[in-house]
């Protein structure tokens, strides 16, 4: 399953954009400030189930700047989807979103509260009298197909069916964003994809078991050693002498407490080179970190496809460039491109742009007013047939193959 369209009004910096997304890899470009990074948590506000809900509740700065909130209106983010049909579990996940044969569409919007509407219908209510706390989000899929996501407006009601959170757990989405902390998501328990991809190999019990009593049998030996013995029972004695008879609990000393879990969570990547053998991914620099991040992650994400119990993933990825020699940014893009999962990410790095087709790079630019100029590269309707045609045989030239330009105009 793949998402082939994004729309998104009046969010951020975003006043109305309206977007294909078509292909493996979307790349955003375009200078600082223009509305890439909102665009991704705009899909976030969609599919994400991660997500906190306190993100879904907007606040006045997540709200385009033009828009008179004291007046009924509406913030808008529609995702369409195609490439589910005869995928069993994909297929279940769009059932109610579905607007034809391979089509799907599910769409967030942050909007006057349906008693707030009701009391504007009855004008118990004045529009200009809005406040912030007037409205609030929802999200649904499907509905009329005939009624396209840029003409469903804020008071239109009964337009798709309601999106529960649970059907939306078993579409992944992952989201790495430019400045993140990689060496410590790594170590981190809740944040590594290490203990997920351990966790896809369905370790046997009877494995689990015997992880087990390894472990046992090592704390028990550290345990008898002379000085440990005598650490543990300072740190014993004096624990007993602060905290009182009233609270006197035991003190010991061991590896980890005796659970498989506790094993998973202590076990760690050992990486070794022509200099150094056996050393952790703290002595690496910030670039391979990340690189062995993706790593594992794409790892995790291909088991879960081949497990067949997943209904789509999605990888959301800001400037991947971040702390990569050229050549490290060519072999993380020929990755993502091969393994099967869509990759929206954003760039600007020429490198990372120069192996992504033309007709999937979508630019966003700012005009002299401050409005948002958003498009599909290839689509440019400033471009003629045969301009397009050059950019792409250049393109081609330089990089290797490209899908085809799709007809639809993308400027803004």
């Amino acid at each position: 399953m793949k998402i082939t369209r994004v729309v998104v009004q009046n969010y951020r910096a975003l006043r109305a954009l309206d977007v294909s997304t078509e292909g493996d890899l979307c790349c955003l470009i375009g200078e600082n400030n223009t509305g890439k990074t909102a665009i991704l948590r705009a899909i976030q506000l969609c599919l994400d189930v991660s997500l906190p809900s306190s993100f879904r509740s907007l606040v006045r700065e997540d709200i385009h700047a033009a828009l008179d909130i004291s007046e009924p209106s509406q913030v808008l983010i529609g995702v369409e989807f195609s490439d589910f049909q005869g995928k069993v579990n994909e297929e279940a996940l769009v059932a109610t979103w579905k607007t034809a044969a391979d089509r799907a569409r599910i769409f967030y919007r942050f909007r006057p509260r349906p008693s707030v509407r009701e009391q504007l219908q009855s004008e118990q209510m004045q529009p200009g009298d809005l406040t912030l706390e007037d409205y609030a989000w929802e999200i649904k899929g499907g509905g009329d197909p005939a009624i396209d996501l840029t003409e469903i407006a804020w008071s239109d009601d009964g337009v798709g069916e309601s999106v529960r959170f649970s059907d939306l757990q078993s579409f992944l989405v992952v989201h790495l964003p430019a400045l993140r902390d990689v060496e410590n998501d790594l170590r981190s328990a809740r944040l590594s994809p290490l203990i997920r991809l351990i966790e896809s190999f369905e370790i046997p019990q009877t494995e689990q078991d015997a992880l087990i009593a390894i472990l046992d049998q090592a704390n028990e030996e550290i345990s008898q050693s002379q000085t440990i013995a005598q650490v543990a029972a300072a740190i014993d004695a004096r624990f007993k002498n602060v905290s009182g008879p009233a609270f006197e609990m035991d003190a010991g000393l061991g590896l980890s407490a005796s659970t498989f879990r506790a094993i998973l969570r202590n076990l760690k990547i050992l990486l070794s080179d022509v200099a150094l053998q056996d050393f952790e991914p703290g002595r690496n620099g910030l670039g391979m970190n990340n690189i062995l991040y993706v790593a594992i992650l794409l790892e995790y994400l291909k088991r879960r496809i081949d497990a067949g119990r997943s209904a789509g993933q999605l990888i959301l990825l800001e400037e991947p460039e971040a702390h990569l020699h050229p050549q490290l940014q060519f072999s993380l893009i020929s990755a993502l491109s091969d393994i099967g999962v869509q990759t929206i990410l954003t760039s600007h790095s020429t490198h990372v742009t120069s192996q992504v087709p033309l007709a999937t790079i979508v630019s966003l630019s700012k005009r002299a007013d401050g409005t948002i100029s958003v498009g599909n590269l290839a689509t440019n309707a400033a471009l003629s047939i045969n301009e397009v045609a050059d950019l792409e045989r250049s393109h081609l030239r330089q990089h290797g193959p490209l899908s085809h330009a799709t007809d639809n105009e993308g400027g803004q």
